[in-house]
């Protein structure tokens, strides 16, 4: 006879949870985001953050203005807490400037920054329920851009454009979220 074990029980019986959240490193760049995950099987969930920012830092020469997603699936080796690992796909729009010569853009506004990429990170538990979560993750990838480079002025005229290739980091977040119980996820 097949014994059911506690361990193998609480495996079977896991709950499928959505989460919401906000990176505090975005909102410490003055960009607003949120963050939803949602369990697709016990070990694997899908994230979605959203980044918007529309603001000048003080003066019309400094500014990091951006939309993006950067959607991922993720392997979750241990739930509800512990290792994560994902592949993501990222697009953003940019207007950016530093105070320097030059302000850049997304080409004639319709050509985002396109790529992807891989993470790691882990998740911390904040509250003894569990509703209350840390995450604290790190990605990289490779993206496609096509950018106008304006003199920095205001109303500053096209100084030329610019196709390149980015390979580096794409994601450092230091998530702070609250989980949702949707019911049972059944035999994953």
């Amino acid at each position: 006879d097949w014994e059911v074990t506690a361990a193998d029980e609480s495996y079977q019986n896991w709950t499928r949870k959505l989460r919401v959240g906000t990176n505090a490193l975005g909102l410490a760049l003055l960009m607003g985001n949120i963050s939803g995950e949602i369990d697709l099987t016990r070990n694997l969930s899908f994230y979605l953050p959203v980044y918007y920012s529309a603001l000048n830092y003080f003066t019309s020469t400094i500014k990091f203005r951006t939309f993006a997603v950067q959607p991922e699936l993720r392997w979750n080796f241990s739930r509800p807490d512990g290792l994560f690992v994902g592949a993501h796909f990222g697009l953003a729009y940019f207007n950016l400037a530093a105070n320097g010569n030059w302000r850049i853009q997304t080409r004639n506004g319709n050509e985002p920054l396109i790529g992807g990429g891989l993470s790691v990170g882990y998740r911390l538990p904040l509250s003894q329920d569990r509703k209350w979560n840390l995450d604290l993750a790190l990605g990289a990838g490779a993206y496609r851009f096509h950018y106008d480079k304006f003199y920095n002025e205001p109303n500053g005229a096209l100084a030329g454009s610019v196709e390149r290739t980015y390979i580096g980091l794409d994601n450092a977040s230091v998530t702070f979220s609250y989980s949702f119980d949707l019911g049972r996820g059944g035999r994953q």
